[in-house]
């Protein structure tokens, strides 16, 4: 929709090429202004990680940000410190970043743009893939540092409506277009909603409203079925830390199993198990029958694992990727256009199908890395697969092990 771009622009990370916008009290398309405020912007990219190096420490990170930006040696640690207590990092200064879950990576990316005490916070959906409460602990810093410092703006792109609700002014947008801007309440006002999502779809034009209907996932009838995915205390240890702790599950053939829990708590490392991209320390697990461990072209048909990072190639087109996914997994030739236009047209990624996959914003990425999982499985259209009003789903809590 023009988000990201917009940002960029706002940032001085990108090159208006029409217009004007002022940016700190002049011309941002001005290189000379842009070198006297661009110290006293700091923006988080859209991404998880974009502005980490992995290899470095979530300290060195940190620290490395706040040399760039002038701090001295003797203030940094504190400043550093009180960052990383604040969002939780404090535990694990010494961790690479590449090895944190997403949304601590997102707490790092976070710290980094916060160390200088910046006049402009430009934050490009810094809350995606970040778990509540990990949420919660971004406003709350966010709050504090604009108590301090109430003369410093925050500009922010989200994908959840809640935040977006407790913000003072809004712009929404669409096709790179400004739809309406106002406070939260003025524009829900103004389409007659109660909250903001439902505002937003109001906001649309009429053509992109048009069919809209509420999702409503009807329950699945109660009764035996087959179990899909069996595990029996699953346990993966990475030296003297247990990033899971005997883990045992069932899930049932066509049921929405989900986990839940706060970043760095288990999830990514389970999945990972269960799909035999990580063999556990103990314990087992199973796909319909086939152990996972196994590692077969079976057992690898009947799996679509869509990470928590974009995992395709950049520089290769939608179209390129979705045909390489069909040829790794031996989905035959004459079959591979067809389940390929089938889901180009569900995922409306028609009008991309040329475009590097490196180029689309988040949400498109992450429409072409589900579809490229979805392409592969036999069972995803087989007669026996069970119908969509069939489905339930169920929630699994995950503590903090």
């Amino acid at each position: 929709m023009g988000k990201s771009t917009l940002l960029g622009l706002m940032a001085g990370a990108k090159k208006l090429q029409e217009g004007s916008m002022t940016v700190l009290d002049g011309d941002i398309a001005d290189i000379r202004h842009r070198r006297k405020v661009c110290p006293q912007i700091a923006y988080m990219p859209q991404g998880l990680g974009k502005n980490l190096y992995l290899e470095l420490s979530v300290r060195d990170n940190v620290d490395f940000m706040a040399m760039l930006f002038g701090l001295s040696r003797a203030e940094r640690p504190a400043k550093i410190k009180q960052l990383l207590d604040a969002t939780g990092l404090g535990p694990f200064p010494d961790r690479p970043a590449g090895k944190l879950s997403g949304g601590m990576k997102q707490k790092v990316g976070l710290c980094g743009a916060l160390v200088h005490e910046p006049d402009l916070l430009i934050l490009d959906e810094p809350t995606t893939g970040v778990d509540p409460l990990s949420r919660r602990q971004f406003w709350t810093l966010i709050d504090d540092i604009r108590k301090g410092r109430p003369s410093m703006s925050v500009v922010i792109a989200t994908a959840y409506m809640d935040e977006a609700q407790q913000w003072d002014w809004i712009v929404a947008m669409d096709a790179g277009k400004v739809l309406a801007t106002g406070t939260p309440a003025e524009l829900m006002q103004r389409t007659g909603t109660k909250d903001l999502e439902k505002c937003f779809i109001a906001l649309l034009p009429e053509e992109k409203r048009r069919g809209h209907t509420e999702l409503t996932i009807p329950p699945r009838p109660e009764g035996k079925s087959e179990i899909a995915i069996d595990a029996k205390d699953l346990t993966r240890r990475f030296g003297d830390f247990v990033a899971v702790d005997h883990v045992t599950l069932s899930i049932e053939r066509g049921e929405i199993f989900g986990f839940l829990g706060s970043n760095g708590c288990g999830k990514s490392t389970t999945m990972k198990m269960l799909t035999g991209l990580l063999p556990p320390t103990e314990g087992s697990a199973t796909l319909f029958g086939n152990s996972v461990e196994a590692g077969s072209m079976e057992v690898r048909r009947n799996l679509g694992y869509m990470t928590q990072a974009f995992s395709l190639y950049g520089e290769m087109t939608i179209r390129q990727n979705l045909a390489l996914h069909a040829h790794l997994y031996h989905l035959p030739p004459e079959k591979t256009k067809t389940r390929i236009g089938e889901l180009v047209q569900r995922f409306g990624l028609g009008d991309h199908l040329d475009a590097l996959a490196e180029d689309l914003p988040m949400g498109l990425r992450q429409r072409l890395s589900w579809r490229s999982r979805c392409c592969t499985s036999p069972r995803s259209s087989s007669s026996t697969s069970p119908p969509r009003e069939s489905i339930r789903s169920r929630a699994t809590a995950s503590g903090s092990s």
